[in-house]
């Protein structure tokens, strides 16, 4: 029973990618499958049909038929050949990759799908047979449209794209990944400009400040020239600004004092410099955090859907070496270690540029693949 549940839920899959996709083509341009392997989990959805001999193609809706391939089995959905092949055998030829395929209920009575790829290993064409007597039928796939080429160039993260020279070079890098693969069902999907996936490393940089009051010296105020009795007025009026100058000289002797300021003390004590005012002296500390964030498209059941974020806050970042493998294949894996002790995966060629992200089970390739 629970086998059934599985082989039910993988169908699904299947099946609901047509409308996740809002009922486009699989497209020429989209995978690159260099490797038997690379047909796991993949979902061909034709654009057009004939039968050999018959010259009058006959043109598909987006997901009428449908072919997705699993590690065992191929799901067919279409007119007349819909259901579930076991695959015997998956294997290279010249013109891409044969897959042989068995009747479930009667295993004599096989038949088998032709992969069809051009000389950049992208998959033109597939030929399907359902059984020993009945006749292969041949299903396009779509060249798609040069603006829309155009448009995914400039927008989708491409293989060789970003380098990533030291771990700390990651910080401030924003990818675009293409195609997302279940790691447990392996099941690949397209990714789409309305999925506005993006895969974000991010640096935040605090700066708190903390404030001291400090006060500063206050000056001394200068005091005014001798009270004077009424009848020395005159005696006084003659040596004025000498003993004047001597008062405020004895005070403080390093100081000059211009005649307006003479003035002003003499008629106005509260003329004198008052005290400074306190200044603030600032201390900065400045702390940097570090944040991996997922942003992607969520479609739930009911038909609704919304653009969610995820935020891992990292603590650690690890580098392993495959020193086995080549410039273009995988070969450094960075561990990006959260505080939640949750593990995020980014792999790089050999030239040190991104390939895929890995997070709780699902990879992110980037276009190339």
């Amino acid at each position: 029973m629970k086998f059934q549940l599985v082989l039910l839920f993988i169908f699904a899959s299947f099946l609901g990618q047509a409308q996740e996709a809002q009922e486009v083509y699989s497209y020429i341009h989209e995978r690159v499958f260099e490797d038997p392997s690379d047909l796991v989990g993949y979902n061909f959805r034709p654009f057009k049909m004939e039968i050999p001999g018959d010259y009058s193609p006959t043109m598909i809706e987006p997901g009428e038929y449908s072919f997705g391939i699993t590690r065992g089995r191929l799901y067919v959905s279409g007119n007349k050949i819909r259901g579930l092949y076991e695959i015997n055998n998956i294997a290279p030829a010249n013109y891409g990759y044969k897959l042989t395929l068995l009747d479930p209920s009667n295993p004599a009575n096989r038949g088998h799908l032709k992969v069809i790829t051009n000389k950049y290993q992208e998959v033109e064409a597939i030929v399907f047979k359902k059984a020993n007597k009945t006749n292969e039928i041949i299903f396009h796939l779509s060249d798609a449209p040069k603006s829309l080429i155009k448009k995914e160039r400039e927008y989708f993260t491409d293989l060789g794209e970003v380098t990533i020279e030291e771990t700390d070079s990651l910080w401030g890098t924003t990818i675009y990944p293409y195609l997302s693969v279940n790691t447990n069902s392996n099941i690949q999907g397209r990714l789409y400009f309305a999925d506005s996936t993006s895969i974000s490393f991010e640096e935040v940089i605090t700066i708190k400040e903390k404030k001291k009051k400090k006060k500063r010296k206050k000056k001394r105020r200068k005091k005014k020239s001798k009270e004077v009795e009424e009848n020395d007025f005159d005696e006084l009026e003659e040596n004025e600004s000498t003993e004047l100058n001597e008062n405020i000289n004895i005070e403080n002797p390093d100081e000059e004092v211009t005649e307006e300021e003479r003035n002003e003390i003499e008629e106005d004590p509260a003329a004198a410099p008052a005290p400074e005012e306190e200044e603030d002296i600032v201390k900065r500390k400045v702390t940097k955090s570090y944040f991996v964030k997922i942003k992607t498209k969520i479609r739930y059941k009911n038909g609704t859907s919304e653009i969610k974020v995820q935020s891992f806050p990292i603590k650690k970042i690890e580098e392993k070496e495959d020193v086995s493998a080549k410039k273009n294949e995988e070969r450094f894996q960075l561990e990006l270690k959260t505080k939640g002790k949750k593990k995020l995966y980014l792999y790089l060629n050999g030239d040190r540029t991104i390939s895929s992200f890995e997070l709780n089970g699902v990879l992110y390739l980037v276009r190339g693949h």
